[in-house]
């Protein structure tokens, strides 16, 4: 009997390398496109006189990482979802959204947001990549994630919050996508960006990549 568990086991964990070594094939096949990263900054909620500013748990201006979001709706453009966070920001609000062109801060990341629940609320910035729709081209989705990567980079760099570090892999790091918020801390049910991102084949990997290729980029300059 013992015997059968450990063989179960080592299947299980053989099997597992397997499909992480199968992610990595696919985010290396990616080629990621050339573009010009572009970070905006247009307050939505600063003529609300009773918008919230709460510190995060270690305080103002001390965010502990990032939530990776998507926006798990095709049929809004990045300006209609800041339109919509204005009109129900009472509900959830995030810190910034990115699509193909652009990436728009519309919270003061100082402060937190209302994204993931109460738990990850008190400890990350909330940035949702803008779902494109079937039909849209694959070169224009992976700009959008250009632009997420990059700015989740900035982030890092911001805060001195380190090397871009996955939560969702064992618990530990400074980025965690909201599947991971849900399974690790609670609070929440939601599962995205992985609603979205096998649509076009893209696994979370290749969005960790990016975000260190921005990062190293970012250390540079």
């Amino acid at each position: 009997m013992k015997k059968t568990i450990k063989i179960t086991l080592l299947l299980c964990l053989l099997a597992g390398i397997v499909c992480i070594k199968q992610k990595d094939a696919v985010a290396s096949s990616i080629t990621p496109p050339t573009i010009e990263p572009v970070i905006e900054k247009r307050p939505a909620f600063e003529n609300i006189p009773d918008f919230p500013k709460l510190p995060y748990r270690n305080g103002i201006g001390k965010p502990e990482g990032v939530v990776l979001h998507s926006t798990g709706d095709t049929s809004k453009s990045l300006d209609e979802w800041i339109q919509y966070e204005k009109e129900t920001w009472e509900n959830a609000f995030v810190h910034a959204f990115a699509d193909a062109s652009h990436t728009v801060e519309i919270a003061n990341t100082d402060y937190l947001g209302w994204g993931a629940g109460a738990i990850a609320n008190k400890r990350f910035i909330h940035v949702e990549l803008v779902e494109y729709p079937d039909g849209t081209s694959k070169e224009t989705v992976l700009k959008s994630i250009e632009q997420y990567a990059n700015y989740v980079a900035h982030v890092l760099h911001k805060y001195n919050l380190g090397t871009p570090d996955l939560m969702d892999n064992n618990g530990e790091g400074n980025i965690i996508t909201h599947r991971g918020v849900t399974q690790l801390l609670g609070g929440t049910t939601h599962t995205d960006p992985f609603n979205y991102l096998p649509k076009w084949d893209i696994p979370i990997s290749y969005i960790t990549d990016r975000i260190q290729y921005y990062y190293n980029k970012q250390s540079i300059n």
